[in-house]
């Protein structure tokens, strides 16, 4: 059985590293302590519903693809409902923009 706490406190540690922030200045900015957010992230507590949404929001976590399992492969539903209706090629070009916004940002 997968151990959520643990997911999402991968997900807030890597969230946190990408945007290049430390654990105090996030602590500070949300008003909590280091310790806190050091336990989260190793999956030492857990979280109430109102901190996970804090968190998800500031770090732009998507909640959903953290707490559904998702076969390597498998498309997640948020991904799902967002292309579905689209044609090939407006769904192509959206992955397309993705794909080059990636790259920009992996040049950063």
């Amino acid at each position: 059985m997968r151990d959520l706490n643990k997911d999402f406190g991968a997900a807030v540690s890597e969230a946190r590293r990408k945007l290049g922030l430390a654990q105090v200045g996030l602590a500070e900015e949300l008003g909590k302590t280091d310790r806190s957010i050091s336990d989260m992230e190793n999956g030492k507590t857990t979280p109430k519903l109102d901190t996970v949404a804090l968190f998800a929001r500031r770090l732009g976590i998507s909640v959903d693809a953290v707490i559904h399992d998702a076969p390597q492969g498998d498309v997640p539903f948020c991904v799902k409902q967002f292309f579905s209706g689209m044609s090939e090629e407006e769904a192509s070009r959206y992955i397309r923009l993705c794909e080059d916004a990636q790259k920009l940002h992996e040049k950063t």
